[in-house]
């Protein structure tokens, strides 16, 4: 079995979905980007939890990007331990997976 983690939080796989981002920074520079992200959508501010995050992803931002920004950033740290690659995630790994038993045109939008 494999983890989906995500140093420093959640929140840097959703950066992702935006921009490539590889600076070390504390999670509430994370949360500030997307606030301001989210504003220049007209959205408001990021809320953690929200159930709305999915659907803001999926319609503002960049799911395959996401995984191929991630997939770099993992190569990158090659031979290091998760703990040790900050910023970093591997929750591509859980999205591609889950995907395959998605019908092809909805899996285009997480594998490419």
């Amino acid at each position: 079995y494999h983890a989906a983690w995500s140093n420093e939080c959640i929140e840097f796989w959703f950066m992702l979905h935006f921009a490539y981002y590889t600076s070390n920074n504390h999670r509430k520079e994370y949360i500030r980007f997307l606030n301001e992200r989210y504003a220049q959508l007209g959205l408001g501010k990021y809320k953690k939890n929200s159930t709305d995050t999915f659907d803001i992803l999926m319609k503002h931002g960049n799911p395959r990007l996401a995984s191929r920004y991630a997939k770099r950033i993992i190569d990158d740290h090659k031979g290091m331990t998760p703990t040790d690659i900050a910023p970093g995630t591997k929750v591509f790994e859980l999205v591609e997976e889950l995907a395959k038993y998605l019908p092809e045109e909805s899996r285009k939008q997480f594998i490419g």
